[in-house]
């Protein structure tokens, strides 16, 4: 079990070191810290970022100090690994320390952002690193990260689906680049009653905001149509280069009457379009995975997975650091086409957050296989 370890280096130092050495000889537990990194070919902000994309549980310690700030988020380092961590779904457990300080005005705020957000989640005070030891030990055995248990189960036909591009609200005109779309269709749900579909575009968007998928600083389109709720940021046209990169701004979510959810987002593009390869792919399903699985239905038992990814006429397999930069490309004559997983096969609707970058991992292998068979 990897234990992820995040708080403010230099006022919970000696807490820090304390917690590392006990869970490195406390089976079968194994300590992630920035302080532990080897030398990597990647920044120290990407470095921990991984930690926590490759941790099973993620421990939040938080004192009176908020920390430095980052130059482009505008939050410190520990507010975006919570943030990270929340939007991957994985396992919080929050430790605060009692002291006789009062709480700087952003440790504040964000405290009061974690204690509301991790509701029913193990959080408890601790004053010095023997108590913390002993507070985090006991929330660990009683936490169970289940490895071992992503089973994919046939149906016998394809699951119902709505895909987002046949919701005309969900269309922005403005957008030349590709989507990639992550389905979640519960093979037996409820249908959601009416005064629920009318209050949830609102939820969607600041629990979108609250996870990092949204910026505070978005316009959110919110809305329903009587058989479906979303909430998704419209792009916003480039003023670079012909050869610059374009981080689009189209994103969002939909969830539907049936229990189905959407999440999307359109990919980085160039003149020459975008480029991914097997790692992106995953990358960018898990954060979508994430988004969708938490406005799942309760109880919803299984779902079947589907993606797509289109147009395909501005997608190519390739480096997608490369994607910037570039002074040729390749075209197509042909416009249009999509790479389609379609929801043939369901797993667990925990496995969706307890297994996510292995449901990421399928999703990607399937679609990147789709773009490599597309002749043109």
């Amino acid at each position: 079990m990897r234990v992820f370890i995040s708080s403010v280096t230099y006022s919970l130092g000696d807490e820090r070191r304390s917690l590392a050495r006990i869970l490195s000889v406390v089976p079968p537990y194994e300590p992630l810290r920035f302080e532990d990194f080897v030398s990597q070919d990647r920044s120290s902000r990407d470095a921990c970022l991984a930690g926590v994309e490759a941790c099973d549980v993620y421990v939040l310690l938080l004192g009176p100090r908020y920390g430095q700030p980052l130059a482009d988020s505008g939050i410190a380092p520990t507010e975006e690994e919570f943030t990270l961590a929340q939007r991957l779904g994985k396992p919080i457990l929050v430790f605060t320390k009692s002291v006789n300080e009062p709480d700087e005005p952003r440790q504040l705020e964000f405290k009061r952002r974690v204690e509301h957000y991790v509701n029913g989640r193990f959080r408890k005070s601790f004053t010095d690193p023997e108590s913390l030891n002993v507070a985090v030990l006991a929330a660990l055995t009683q936490l169970t990260v289940d490895a071992a248990q992503l089973v994919w189960e046939n149906l016998a036909e394809p699951a119902p689906i709505r895909w987002r591009w046949d919701i005309q609200e969900l269309v922005d005109p403005r957008l030349y680049a590709p989507v990639l779309d992550v389905h979640l269709v519960p093979t037996a749900a409820p249908p959601m009653r009416a005064l629920r579909l009318q209050a949830l575009p609102s939820e969607l968007a600041r629990r979108a905001r609250d996870t990092g998928f949204f910026q505070e600083r978005d316009q959110v389109a919110v809305g329903n149509n009587g058989y479906a709720a979303w909430a998704w940021v419209s792009d916003q046209p480039g003023a670079g280069g012909l050869t610059e990169r374009l981080e689009h701004e189209y994103r969002g979510v939909a969830v539907f009457v049936s229990g189905q959810v959407v999440a999307f987002r359109a990919l980085p593009t160039d003149f020459a379009g975008a480029l991914v390869d097997h790692s992106e792919l995953q990358r960018r399903s898990s954060d979508l995975l994430a988004a969708g699985a938490l406005h799942l239905p309760e109880g919803a038992g299984h779902v079947a997975v589907a993606a797509t990814l289109a147009p395909l006429d501005r997608v190519f397999e390739g480096n997608p650091a490369k994607v910037g930069g570039r002074t040729s490309g390749s075209l197509r004559t042909r416009q249009g086409g999509a790479a389609v997983m379609h929801p043939t096969s369901a797993v667990a609707a925990e496995a969706v957050t307890r297994h996510t970058g292995d449901v990421a991992a399928e999703i990607a292998a399937v679609l990147l296989q789709a773009v490599r068979d597309e002749r043109w």
